[in-house]
């Protein structure tokens, strides 16, 4: 989980969530983590299977898939 990890006390590198969308996924994250629960949509980016997704909550997500958080770079 990257970046993430200050937000979720804890030194797990990867862990196992099963959700057919970004949506649930991130909702799920915020169930387990729940100091990442109000920056998870807004702050965070994914990639799955390697492409890069930002802003697309109902995007898909296959059952084997991999996903990473990745956060939101912000710019002008």
């Amino acid at each position: 989980m990257g970046e993430a990890r200050r937000y979720t006390g804890s030194d797990e590198g990867e862990v196992e969530i099963d959700a057919p969308t970004v949506l649930v996924l991130f909702r799920k994250i915020g169930e387990r983590y729940p100091a990442l629960k109000p920056i998870i949509e807004d702050g965070f980016a994914v990639s799955i299977d390697g492409q890069i997704y930002e802003d697309s909550l109902f995007q898909p997500i296959k059952p084997d898939s991999e996903v990473v958080l990745i956060p939101k770079i912000a710019g002008g």
